[in-house]
């Protein structure tokens, strides 16, 4: 790994710091929100803070820089995924969260997406006890919710008839959670096609029309 890339003790503090500051002024933000704005529309502040929190938290427990540059620099080996099916993927990872790289062969990835996708976007549908996907009633939330294909149109399909008859308390919750979920598949199909970009880029020998791409990685054989 490149050293680069590697953060200090310092750093890694620093960054867990600002991280849990950010997921907990999130949360404040949200909550004040809720009290002065009949709307919540704080929460869209929440939803950013609450990403980029969590963000920061995970370079600090890894120790690792998300760097794109960092990652393009190094080709993973195997050959180069054609147009049609990086498109196929992605695709793919836009209705289920994880499929494309289930697709490339990363199933670790692709579980560790899905799940976590999953479970926040469930938590999200048990807060506001499955009244946070009536497209007539919250349009607006639809903006995040269509990037997460299958869960969002099971979960309309079979809720969008309840009605709200009394107070739901984590109601405007249940919104924060299933949109953030949401929005973080955005994230895995980013990763999805930066990673299918990442095979082949280094090493293609061409002989009678065919290309067999080679990809050493030197780090390994150190």
């Amino acid at each position: 790994m490149d050293s680069s890339n590697r953060l200090s003790q310092s750093q890694r503090l620093a960054r867990l710091a600002f991280g849990v500051l950010l997921v907990v002024g999130g949360i404040v933000v949200f909550s004040i929100s809720k009290k002065v704005d009949p709307d919540n529309r704080g929460a869209l502040i929440t939803i950013v803070m609450l990403i980029v929190g969590t963000g920061w938290i995970g370079q600090a427990i890894r120790g690792q820089r998300e760097s794109a540059a960092v990652r393009e620099l190094k080709p993973l080996p195997g050959p180069r995924v054609s147009i049609d099916k990086t498109v196929l993927g992605l695709v793919a990872a836009w209705l289920v969260p994880g499929a494309g790289h289930w697709m490339l062969g990363q199933k670790q990835k692709a579980i560790l997406y899905f799940t976590t996708i999953t479970i926040t976007f469930l938590i999200g549908l048990a807060l506001a006890q499955g009244r946070n996907f009536n497209y007539e009633r919250d349009a607006v939330y639809f903006l995040a919710y269509a990037f997460n294909g299958v869960e969002t149109w099971l979960a309309w399909i079979s809720t969008r008839n309840l009605a709200r008859t009394e107070l739901i308390p984590y109601y405007q919750l249940g919104f924060l959670y299933s949109a953030v979920a949401c929005l973080l598949n955005v994230v895995a199909m980013m990763d999805f096609l930066a990673t299918a970009m990442r095979f082949g880029q280094s090493g293609d020998i061409s002989a009678g029309g065919n290309v067999t791409a080679i990809s050493i990685d030197l780090e390994d054989l150190s």
